[in-house]
């Protein structure tokens, strides 16, 4: 590589991780997707970091795993379908919030990394495709972020077509947040929610993510998920954060979260 095909940076309390192969329309290669799982245990890892966006460079935000054959000074020794899947449990299981910035056509892998993140602020030029079919392939390892979101019903049909589903459709059928006219419109909209995730309790978002994720993955289980509820809330009240902002909002003062950044130390949930 002569240059580095993922940048990382930081301003104020946001991260910001680009891909950077617009020449090839940011297919990930090997060594790339490791350099992103690297890139991203950095910004998890740092107490300074409190959101993580992710986007693109040049004209698609990512146009999925890099198919053609690779030089031998690229390569890795590790497992690439271990290292992928790696890039989207990782992301989708970060306990800080992530937004999506998707500047450009999203396909196969390109989707999974969409899917993985909290909040997708989509150009309205972009598009989704899943086009493993026609190419005697199958969408596996993205499978398992996409089709509990979207469904069986619609999975099938994009995955099964590769049909290109515009951003105004995926945010028709619920998994686009917004779209945006422009580069201008988009960086505006994903300000917006760092500006709104940044008034919210680090630990707080840490937790919401884990009680989502843990009372849908058990589907709804009619014992097990009130009392995991309960034992989550019971733990929740009792935290500092949770005092800190009980006691901001009955001074009637705005919260200041600075002390209370998840570094590697504070990963660890409390529920």
């Amino acid at each position: 590589m002569s240059e580095k095909e993922v940048l990382y940076s930081q301003k104020a309390a946001v991260a910001t991780i680009t891909l950077n192969r617009p020449k090839r329309g940011n297919a990930l290669s090997g060594p790339m997707v490791n350099q992103f799982v690297d890139i991203l245990n950095k910004a998890i890892d740092d107490p300074t970091v409190r959101i993580i966006v992710v986007t693109g460079n040049g004209k698609y935000f990512c146009t999925g795993m890099d198919l053609t054959p690779q030089d031998d000074d690229t390569t890795s020794a590790t497992d690439p379908v271990a290292a992928t899947q790696s890039m989207f449990s990782t992301l989708s299981r970060s306990p800080k919030p992530t937004i999506a910035r998707v500047n450009g056509p999203a396909l196969g892998g390109g989707v999974g990394i969409v899917f993985s993140c909290n909040f997708r602020i989509v150009q309205s030029s972009a598009y989704f495709s899943m086009p493993e079919v026609q190419r005697g392939l199958i969408p596996a390892l993205i499978s398992e972020v996409i089709v509990p979101q979207l469904g069986a019903f619609r999975s099938k049909q994009y995955m099964l077509s590769g049909e290109r589903v515009s951003a105004q459709e995926g945010y028709r059928v619920g998994f686009v947040t917004s779209v945006a006219e422009d580069e201008a419109s988009m960086d505006k909209k994903v300000q917006d929610y760092i500006d709104l995730l940044s008034q919210s309790g680090p630990g707080a978002m840490r937790d919401v993510k884990l009680l989502v994720d843990n009372v849908d993955g058990r589907g709804g289980n009619a014992k097990v998920v009130p009392t995991y509820v309960r034992e989550a809330f019971g733990k929740m009240i009792t935290s500092e954060e949770a005092a800190h902002g009980i006691g901001a909002f009955a001074s009637r003062e705005k919260p200041n979260w600075d002390d209370f950044g998840l570094g590697a130390e504070k990963l660890k949930s409390k529920l």
